[in-house]
């Protein structure tokens, strides 16, 4: 099912009006013993090689990191994208003595430069980005650098790219012009923030990006409401 499709993106702005649409997501989990995040999981899996190298974006506090780490082997090599203050201890401590895991303090966009990243007064830091509407409570700013993924291809040339921004989705794309085209670049893994989207007021944003990676050689398939996996044809 294609969940960016205009009669789904219609379905989800009533269930979100209504207040519905999440409530009912996790009753569906529920009901069907679906743990979030499982399927992506096991594509994710399938689609990184020993040998690779791996692009963590929006690492937050390591829950990909390490897997990916042992997925690629010590041929391969995974860049760890997180620029919050909050979430990098964790995430040092996550990769702690693994040699194939770099951490790059930074967060990936359209631009080269420095932008407010917004940090959960909460401690909820999963909702934390480069937007202020992730989150149902406070946020507060502080800047970070901000770098295009084309201007770190050359370092770190990716295989398989995880991108996990909280409603920057397509400004992180966007900045992959020239990997995108790369043929060395397989497969791009996205979490797909519509609620945040919406909130942003880019509910454009899950179409657009369908459109994107289809005219950059991917195929396409959603494996959850939320998680898009692109693979190049």
């Amino acid at each position: 099912m294609d969940y960016s499709s205009s009669w789904i993106m219609r379905v989800r702005r009533i269930g979100q009006r209504l207040g519905i649409l999440r409530p009912l997501q996790r009753a569906y989990r529920t009901l069907f013993r679906i743990d979030y995040e499982q399927a992506f999981d096991s594509a994710l899996k399938t689609a990184i090689q020993p040998g690779d190298t791996v692009w963590d974006v929006g690492a937050n506090v390591g829950h990909y990191a390490p897997q990916f780490a042992a997925w690629v082997g010590p041929g391969g090599k995974v860049i760890a994208f997180e620029p919050s203050p909050s979430s990098l201890p964790d995430l040092r401590a996550a990769v702690d003595g693994i040699d194939n895991v770099v951490v790059e303090e930074i967060a990936l966009s359209n631009e080269n430069g420095e932008a407010d990243f917004f940090l959960s007064t909460d401690g909820a830091s999963a909702n934390e980005g480069l937007s202020d509407v992730g989150s149902d409570t406070g946020m507060v700013g502080q800047m970070v650098k901000v770098r295009r993924g084309d201007a770190l291809a050359d370092r770190y040339p990716p295989n398989v790219v995880k991108i996990d921004v909280e409603g920057f989705e397509f400004e992180a794309v966007e900045g992959l012009g020239d990997v995108l085209r790369s043929p060395s670049l397989r497969t791009v893994a996205i979490e797909v923030h519509f609620q945040t989207l919406a909130r942003r007021g880019r509910a454009d944003v899950p179409k657009r990006l369908t459109q994107t990676l289809k005219a950059s050689g991917f195929r396409l398939r959603w494996t959850d409401p939320s998680h898009l996996m692109a693979t190049r044809n």
